[in-house]
């Protein structure tokens, strides 16, 4: 099959797992025999040329974390960026459409669409009677169909009614969050969770025993909404109730001072570092040298990748009891679950330290689970039907790539006009 895959970013070009999903599945359709060609955004730091990745989309700039805080920004500029990253992009449609042209693919995979007008894209392949599978790693849809976080429920009935094809949801609790709001997905949807990819590491040999250094990690984005508070506000009580022989490692960029200053608040230099961001593949080998991996993410995590990462190296997860991941690991088998507090973390981390939880067979048996059931290649026989099947979809009716560009173009300037009409009042 010739497969064009689309997505807001693409590595080395990263932000979180969503992409790298991306980039492990289209390697493996590569090394399956599939020509697979990439359209992506223009990096934000310079990478290296491939030949079969194009890196024309234009990227809002919805993760600049000084431009989007409403404290500096005006409103009016939060929701420009908020309506180019979700609605429609004629830059991008054009990109789109010349490489449908040049490439003229079997069927497209669909994954991330924030930031790069994503209800266009979709609407673009739609009226060329482009087949795809839709690989939902987030509530895009949702975000597809919101004007100031709110859905439009015109726009949540237009999207139903238009958008049919593949859906591949990473959780029930993703694809339950995205129909809470009005939003039906139209056509096959599938639940599928994330994956590993590579070779097996080597086998753990150590394992944490009780009065030993109990070492922690977390990897990820330093923000709230992925708990890196709470996992400081955990080392705090931690201490405080006693438990001297401990360390945590924060990896991740930090772009708030709030960390280091809740870090220094705590008096927990000694305990906890924050050991900024290590590419993907570099961190992948240190989870076998940490007994857990601390992941308070928010309740409404799709998913949740790095626990099975650090899962696979011996290192158990413990996590928010009901986020996205939650529903595929078993409580006290694979992982430990808690509650989203400070205090239910300290609490399990606390009962780690003092031997109450015996680490080695839940490590060696998550280790041996991820290997087994969560490698990407347990799923992509699976996600290559899903493109079979779409391809095979007939294209009669189909309009042109010259229509689908002035319709574009239409779109961009309503979309922007509902945007700015409210403050030329």
């Amino acid at each position: 099959m010739k497969v064009l895959a689309i997505s807001n970013l693409y590595p080395p070009d990263v932000i979180g797992g969503y992409e790298l999903a991306c980039f492990q599945a289209v390697e493996a359709l590569r090394a399956r025999g599939h020509e697979v060609r990439v359209l992506t955004s223009t990096p934000r730091e310079p990478v290296a040329s491939a030949p079969d990745v194009v890196r024309t989309l234009q990227l809002s700039d919805v993760w600049n974390t000084y431009l989007c805080d409403y404290r500096r920004s005006a409103p009016a500029t939060l929701h420009r960026l908020n309506v180019e990253s979700r609605f429609v992009n004629a830059h991008n449609v054009h990109a789109l459409t010349a490489l449908l042209e040049e490439f003229q693919p079997d069927v497209a995979y669909v994954c991330n669409l924030i930031g790069v007008g994503g209800l266009g894209i979709m609407g673009c392949l739609q009226y060329l009677k482009v087949p795809w599978v839709w690989q939902l790693g987030d509530r895009v849809p949702y975000y597809m169909c919101c004007k100031w976080e709110r859905v439009v429920p015109e726009l949540a009935r237009e999207f139903e009614r238009f958008v049919q094809g593949h859906f591949i949801v990473v959780s029930n609790r993703l694809l339950d969050e995205i129909e809470s709001f009005g939003i039906r997905l139209n056509g096959q949807v599938d639940v599928l969770p994330y994956w590993i990819a590579g070779k097996r590491p080597p086998a753990r040999r150590g394992f944490y025993r009780a009065g030993s250094c109990l070492r922690i990690v977390s990897a990820g984005q330093i923000v709230q909404n992925k708990g890196m508070d709470l996992i400081i506000e955990a080392a705090a009580r931690l201490r405080d109730g006693g438990c001297e022989s401990f360390m945590v490692d924060l990896y991740g960029k930090v772009t708030d001072p709030f960390f280091p200053n809740l870090i220094r608040k705590h008096d927990l230099a000694g305990h906890v570092v924050l050991k900024g961001a290590r590419p993907h593949a570099e961190l992948l080998p240190l989870y076998r040298h940490y007994d857990l991996f601390a992941f308070p993410t928010w309740e409404r995590e799709p998913f949740g990748l790095v626990p099975l990462e650090a899962g696979v190296a011996g290192c158990v997860s413990v996590i928010t009891q009901n986020c996205g991941i939650a529903e595929w690991l078993v409580n006290g088998v694979h992982c430990l679950k808690a509650p989203r507090t400070a205090e239910s973390f300290a609490h399990v981390f606390r009962q780690v330290f003092d031997g109450t939880i015996e680490l080695e067979p839940l490590a060696r048996r998550v280790a041996a689970t991820v290997w087994r059931d969560f490698h990407l290649d347990a799923f992509l026989p699976r996600i290559e039907s899903a493109l079979e099947r779409a391809s095979r979809q007939s294209r009669a009716g189909a309009g042109t790539r010259a229509e689908a560009y002035r319709l574009a173009l239409l779109a961009e300037k309503l979309a922007l006009v509902l945007v700015e009409e409210p403050f030329c009042a």
